[in-house]
């Protein structure tokens, strides 16, 4: 019992030797309603204590006391300090992505501000002074911004622009794009214009790949080509090369003209409605690693004991029937035999790949984690599509949980080539969890299809986790981990 005391006290002591901590770093954490909150109610309380400041600097000062007002005052300018540092410029962003967002027909440069402080600064003092100099000098500033806005206006008067974008466009790859600009005023050219696209980015598709439904668009804008000088009634072409960093469905609106011409004050802008133009930009294959040049197909490596009329390889000699053709009756075994006798060839040996693409979620909570393995898992499938083609392969591809007729057709055409490529660009990432009835149906159907495969190889490609992955999926099929 005494060591046992002992051994308390001495818990006892260690304990009270430890530095106490009046405040937890916890404590100092925001809440996050105050988090997203916090610059409003800062701003709003800055804000008030000025003008608390200030009302209080005019009470003193109307009661004569001048040690009073002396201080307002000074509390008065350390607010509005504040403001100018806290306040402010927040203000000034969110005024600026307003307009920005407002796409308004003219924007004033940096320069153009400049120029509208000196003009300033001169009116007041023409104003303050009487000077009629310095009236004159303010008239042919203000006659230069006229003239300045004129100018532009002309400058982009009777102007008609189009593009012709190839058929084919690879994401991060530069695509050759030619873009006209046609004057078609009588008299005046047109000097130092831009030509813009107005782009509208197709972020879901609706179910039916063929109707291409879009559900919600994120606008966009980019630069094609500038003009220096296009003389009137005539048209200037340019061959530019244009890239596309992602992948997916962008459609094309129209174009948008501006020029800073002649003192680039302002940016006169200008908005030339077309129809509208669906561009595809496929995921660009890449060259599979070496082990993936190992990958065998079993489809394709052995004699098939299958028979077909249309081999090369002789397989058996039978009776003609009605709808053999009259090309295959071998002449010599039918005098021996005295009827008809057809040759019976070997079947062609098909190569035959099957890749399916995984599209749900997997196991990762770190959205942008999914983002960027899926897009690998896109451009990988790809590159094994084209790779398989180019070796004279055929090739299915399936896409998640998808069914259809073109879900399930080999070829090794160019054409379906392009028509996986296609796919691939257009498909999305299910976002949705799957509960275990869907999990267990998932597996299900790759299984049944893995193994009613015919001898057509089976390339998987998923986010799922190791040991949710059935073994006969293992075994009949490679997996891939994105």
């Amino acid at each position: 019992m005494t060591e046992k005391a002992e051994g308390g006290r001495r818990k006892a002591e260690v304990n009270t030797e430890k530095p106490l901590r009046l405040f937890h770093p916890s404590f100092f954490i925001l809440h996050p309603f105050f988090r997203r909150w916090s610059r409003s109610i800062l701003g709003t309380m800055l804000v008030c204590g000025g003008m608390v400041a200030g009302l209080a600097t005019v009470l003193a000062s109307r009661a004569g006391d001048e040690r009073l007002t002396r201080h307002a005052a000074l509390l008065a300018l350390l607010f509005v300090g504040l403001i100018t540092v806290f306040v402010v410029p927040p203000l000034v962003r969110s005024a600026r992505a307003e307009i920005a967002r407002l796409d308004l027909p003219i924007r004033i440069t940096t320069s153009g501000l400049i120029f509208l402080g000196i003009l300033s600064i001169v009116a007041f003092a023409a104003w303050s002074t009487g000077n009629n100099l310095l009236f004159l000098i303010f008239a042919v500033l203000t006659s230069t911004l006229f003239v300045a806005w004129a100018a532009g206006r002309a400058s982009l008067h009777d102007l008609q622009a189009s593009a012709r974008f190839p058929d084919y466009i690879f994401a991060g790859e530069p695509a050759p794009v030619v873009v006209t600009l046609h004057n078609a005023k009588r008299l005046l050219p047109s000097l130092s214009t831009l030509v813009e696209t107005r782009t509208r980015i197709v972020k879901r598709m609706a179910e039916d790949d063929s109707r291409e439904i879009p559900r919600s668009f994120e606008a966009a804008k980019s630069t094609l080509a500038y003009f220096l000088y296009v003389p009137h009634k005539a048209g200037v072409e340019q061959r530019i090369e244009q890239i596309f960093s992602a992948r997916g469905h962008l459609r094309v609106s129209g174009f948008q003209l501006s020029t800073r011409f002649p003192f680039g004050f302002f940016s006169l802008r200008r908005r030339l409605p077309s129809r509208d133009v669906d561009l595809i930009i496929y995921p660009k294959p890449e060259a599979i690693s070496d082990e993936l040049h190992l990958l065998p197909i079993t489809a394709g490596q052995i004699v098939s004991a299958r028979r077909s009329p249309e081999g090369h390889d002789l397989h058996s000699l039978r009776e003609y029937q009605a709808q053999d053709s009259l090309r295959h009756i071998d002449w010599k075994a039918t005098a021996r035999a005295r009827r008809l006798i057809v040759r019976e060839f070997t079947a062609e040996t098909e190569r035959r790949v099957h890749l399916w693409l995984d599209t749900r979620t997997g196991n990762t909570s770190a959205e942008v984690d999914q983002r960027a393995r899926f897009e690998r898992g896109v451009v990988l499938a790809a590159s094994l599509a084209q790779h398989f083609i180019e070796e004279q392969a055929e090739v299915r591809l399936t896409l998640g949980d998808k069914e259809g007729e073109r879900e399930n057709r080999y070829d090794a055409t160019r054409e379906h080539l392009y028509d996986c490529l296609r796919r691939l660009a257009l498909i999305q990432l299910n976002a949705e969890p799957d509960n275990a009835d869907q999990q267990s149906r998932f597996w299900e159907r790759l299984a049944t299809s893995v193994s009613t495969g015919d001898g057509n190889y089976v390339i998987f490609l998923t986010t799922a986790a190791p040991g949710s992955i059935p073994p006969n999926v293992w075994r009949s099929s490679h997996v891939i981990h994105l």
